[in-house]
């Protein structure tokens, strides 16, 4: 018994056709057995499922399809044996087909596309027929008149003379439409040869051009790894994961182009463009001086502990923005989550030391989550950088970001029995700017309410203030620059 198939749904629906192959082949490939229309029919893979037979049964295999195939209804993870009437579906939403067997003695059908367009094999036979049609409904010339004896014609005489020439005549017009159609089929098949083989030359091309592009990003990358020395463990571990995707999606859109499947290389081409977009930005962020940075600025940044009620105490990060002891954080820090909390009191301990001054609140902001304290030291305070209004802040500029992340739970020095503030660094990029927020990508501990955002120069262009949830820190929220200096402003002298 050999198979039968009748399209059920799709572009080719209610056609039938016979295959004696032992295996056959289904998808939108132009080698396929049961081709579907490339273009429209697209829940259908290039190379969707097979159809084979083994010793008296038949059975199908999924081709790792994008959308896979439905036997009856249900998704096959592995050969399943078809049975008579059995419907075959391609794609959850895709076309449908049902398997019929039917002896072998049925002569095979034409199947050159499963898209309701009718061969070009039963085109010429209606042409065929439509001219030998003609023929047989040609009206015959009516019969010679009767002529005298001596007037007879003579053998092979004129009106079997002139049915060879019509016939001759109308045989030489279908001659030359047949002609002219194999003629169109060769220049079409010619085409499509060649078409075929520029684009293929065009893919190699195009790969191995992104091949070359690639290899550079990923060499810079680990030249970018190795400036760092250890310097900022976060980026450097963020560069080897990024190293690592982009190698798994090469991987990915090499298979992807051999499938044939173009929406999933469409998909894997955004993807891959994204990564190494963050790659680059990655590699500008390696390139910044760090330890300069946290040796300039992090003796002005300082832990901040706030009690709510006895034994209720919050902490976060503060820093210094003029010597007289004013320091910029968060309003939750200082006024709790709604801002209307009052804090019985607040102290404040700078890196590097031991002693924790108290503070208190000088002002909260209504419009961004900045709020202004001030502490009082006979001999000033250390100041951070300038806060930077003028000079623009973009996508992929990098950052250093310095505070407290998870307050005292990290790690802390001892000094006679008593916690020494030790402050982390996190390196990062801008990811996104929006008139009421900083987006940071960050690349080391999760970030801490309160910490400044340094740009390459030290100025502060952010008050750090809050995460993505389920970024586990990689995400971070910081109030903009403009924002901290309106509030800032009336208190720095």
């Amino acid at each position: 018994m050999k198979p039968q198939f009748r399209v059920l749904s799709g572009l080719g629906k209610g056609r039938t056709f016979v295959l004696s192959k032992p295996e056959i082949l289904a998808g939108r490939h132009p080698e396929a057995d049961i081709r579907f229309d490339a273009e429209r029919e697209l829940d259908v893979s290039a190379r969707h499922a097979t159809i084979f037979r083994k010793g008296d049964h038949w059975y199908i295999r999924d081709n790792a399809s994008r959308n896979g195939t439905l036997v009856n209804g249900h998704a096959i993870s592995a050969e399943s044996r078809l049975d008579d009437t059995d419907q075959i579906r391609f794609g959850k939403n895709g076309p449908a087909v049902e398997f019929r067997l039917v002896p072998d003695t049925t002569p095979d059908t034409l199947a050159l596309a499963v898209t309701g367009e009718a061969p070009l094999r039963e085109s010429l036979a209606g042409a065929v027929f439509s001219t030998q049609a003609s023929h047989r409904a040609a009206p015959q010339p009516p019969a010679a008149a009767p002529k005298p004896a001596a007037a007879a014609p003579r053998p092979g005489g004129s009106t079997t003379q002139r049915i060879r020439v019509e016939v001759t005549r109308q045989t030489r017009s279908l001659r030359s439409v047949i002609g002219a159609l194999l003629g169109v089929l060769v220049v079409a098949t010619g085409w499509f040869v060649y078409d075929g083989y520029t684009q293929r030359q065009a893919r190699a091309r195009d790969a191995a051009a992104m091949q070359a592009l690639l290899d550079s990003i990923v060499q810079s990358a680990e030249a970018a790894v190795q400036s760092l020395k250890g310097q900022v463990a976060g980026l450097a571990t963020a560069l080897r994961q990024s190293q690592a995707e982009i190698e798994r999606l090469r991987v990915n859109l090499a298979s992807a182009q051999a499938a044939g499947d173009d929406a999933q290389v469409a998909e894997l081409r955004r993807r891959l463009d994204a990564t190494t977009q963050g790659l680059r930005n990655q590699q500008v962020a390696a390139q910044v001086d760090y330890p300069s940075l946290w040796q300039q600025h992090q003796g002005a940044v300082a832990l901040i502990y706030v009690e709510f009620n006895p034994g209720q105490v919050f902490t976060g990060t503060a820093f210094a923005i003029s010597r007289n002891g004013v320091m910029l954080t968060n309003r939750h820090v200082v006024a709790g989550a709604d801002g209307t909390r009052r804090a019985t009191r607040i102290g404040v301990k700078f890196a590097d030391s031991d002693q924790v001054f108290p503070a208190r609140v000088l002002a909260t902001s209504s419009e961004a989550d900045v709020a202004v304290i001030k502490v009082d030291i006979r001999d000033g305070t250390p100041s951070i950088g300038e806060i930077n209004t003028r000079g623009p802040v973009r996508p992929g500029d990098p950052v250093a970001i310095i505070g407290f992340p998870l307050g005292v739970e990290l790690p802390m020095d001892q000094q006679g029995g008593r916690t020494v503030a030790r402050t982390t660094l996190t390196a990062g990029t801008v990811s996104k700017v929006l008139t009421d927020r900083l987006q940071v990508d960050g690349y080391g501990a999760e970030g801490s309410s309160g910490s400044p955002i340094l740009d390459r120069d030290g100025r502060v262009i952010g008050v750090l203030f809050g995460g993505q949830p389920g970024t586990e820190g990689r995400i971070v929220f910081a109030v903009p620059a403009s924002f901290v200096a309106r509030i800032a402003a009336p208190y720095i002298n």
